[in-house]
């Protein structure tokens, strides 16, 4: 389960934080980047992918 403003590393080493879900959209979720190349870019994620490939941090 995506839960909103959990932390996840996906397997290109980044880290992103979950924001909220896309408007009109059943499962797509609105990232912020928290490494330091990227850090602030936001990105849109399916749920399936980061349910699939990310890794949840503490």
């Amino acid at each position: 389960m995506i839960k909103q403003h959990q932390i996840y590393t996906l397997p290109s080493g980044a880290i992103v934080q979950v924001g909220r879900l896309v408007p009109g959209t059943a499962d797509d979720w609105n990232c912020v980047f928290k490494h330091k190349e990227k850090a602030g870019y936001m990105a849109c994620f399916a749920g399936e992918f980061i349910r699939k490939y990310g890794k949840a941090m503490a």
